[in-house]
């Protein structure tokens, strides 16, 4: 949208890349869950809680973490894992799935991602969960591999 002869888009585009990098330059807590925050808002206004309240109605047989994993490998695209203290999520993926990312190369928005993910997986299991990026495309990764801790 073109406003007073300013592209609005652009600026916010601008605006963003200006917050992740200074976010970069200081990753303070603080700092980290105000970015995982945004994720979360994401995650409630595309109504991907709604949808992961589906998949938990789905799931609902499944009682042990092992259940889970076969659950998951028998629903999901992408291979899912038990670890000792979680699962691990290993996408696949060769670019980046967050759809401003696209335009926003900057790897503070993997931030964003581990807010996302967190709300997500905190509705699925009915408790918060922390959620770690063991490898990222955009921190130079060759996929997206995320540890939910539960």
């Amino acid at each position: 949208m073109i406003k007073g002869g300013i592209n609005i888009a652009n600026n916010h585009a601008i605006w963003i890349e200006d917050l992740l990098n200074e976010v970069n330059k200081n990753p303070t807590a603080e700092n980290i869950k105000l970015i995982e925050s945004c994720g979360k808002s994401c995650a409630m206004h595309q109504n991907q809680i709604e949808g992961i309240n589906e998949l938990k109605k789905s799931a609902s047989d499944c009682k042990t973490r092992t259940d889970y994993i076969e659950f998951f490998n028998n629903t999901f695209p992408f291979e899912v894992v038990e670890d000792k203290d979680g699962i691990i999520l290993s996408l696949g993926k060769d670019e980046c799935s967050c759809p401003i990312a696209h335009d926003i190369k900057n790897p503070a928005l993997c931030y964003c991602t581990q807010g996302h993910e967190k709300a997500i997986w905190s509705e699925f299991f009915g408790k918060e969960v922390e959620v770690e990026l063991i490898e990222t495309i955009l921190r130079g990764g060759n996929d997206c591999i995320i540890k939910i801790f539960i």
